[in-house]
């Protein structure tokens, strides 16, 4: 693994850990998003912090086939290049509280 692809998994658990709003460190690589506690809508505002990595235009239904942090790590390197990660739209973290907080009511 290059350092560049370090990096990359680096940003894409970061990522990870942002969204699910836990210890970056306790991000599994190989281990899909829903069994890491996602849910649907948690998967877009994923989608979203990692589609600002890279110049690709990565689908979320990309993040279906490629479900863990090593998985979309390889599906953003494609080749491409990788930009910094981005700060987002300011309404995101709006959503994501929201989303947490639908995910707290149902249990």
């Amino acid at each position: 693994m290059t350092a560049g692809d370090t990096a990359l998994l680096d940003q894409v658990r970061a990522a990870w850990a942002e969204t699910l709003q836990i210890d970056v460190e306790a991000v599994p690589l190989d281990v899909r998003f829903f069994e890491a506690g996602g849910n649907s809508l948690l998967l877009l505002l994923l989608w979203e912090l990692l589609n600002g990595m890279t110049s690709r235009d990565v689908k979320a239904a990309d993040l279906f086939q490629h479900s863990t942090v090593t998985a979309q790590a390889e599906l953003l390197a494609g080749g491409e290049e990788v930009l910094a990660v981005p700060g987002g739209p300011a309404g995101r973290r709006g959503l994501l509280g929201r989303a947490r907080r639908d995910e707290g009511s149902r249990t």
